[in-house]
């Protein structure tokens, strides 16, 4: 359960996909509008599951919310790992601040991380020195 709500964020809205609606990845939902999603009360259980590191992490700034700095990270299905969306309109947000906050805490905890910008994706390694 989070200690936050989404706010005016919506960018989960777009990236991921929505099995009980037919909804593809890296398209809009019908049902986000400009004030959040139209159907919250009773949107689908996969968008009730979701909750990305921002909501889990009260803690966090706001300027690390996911549509402020164009990077949402979640753990990937088995919860043994993270996965970091890129807001494709925005594919420098990672290397950039506030974004480029992510990488390294996250490679410490989980590597590796998958990375995902649109259709690209790839995984992420921590440097090991040897």
């Amino acid at each position: 359960m989070s200690l936050r709500d989404c706010g005016p964020c919506t960018i989960c809205c777009r990236f991921f996909a929505v099995p009980e609606t037919g909804k593809p990845t890296n398209q809009w939902c019908e049902h986000c509008t400009n004030l959040g999603c139209a159907i919250h009360v009773t949107r689908p259980q996969s968008c009730r599951n979701f909750q990305c590191f921002w909501l889990l992490e009260p803690q966090m700034p706001e300027e690390l919310r996911p549509d402020l700095c164009g990077v949402v990270v979640s753990f990937n299905e088995e919860h043994t790992s993270v996965v970091i969306h890129v807001d494709p309109d925005r594919p420098d947000a990672l290397a950039e601040e506030p974004g480029s906050w992510w990488m390294e805490p996250l490679l410490n905890a989980y590597d590796p991380v998958c990375l995902v910008c649109g259709d690209d994706k790839m995984v992420v390694r921590r440097e090991t020195q040897g």
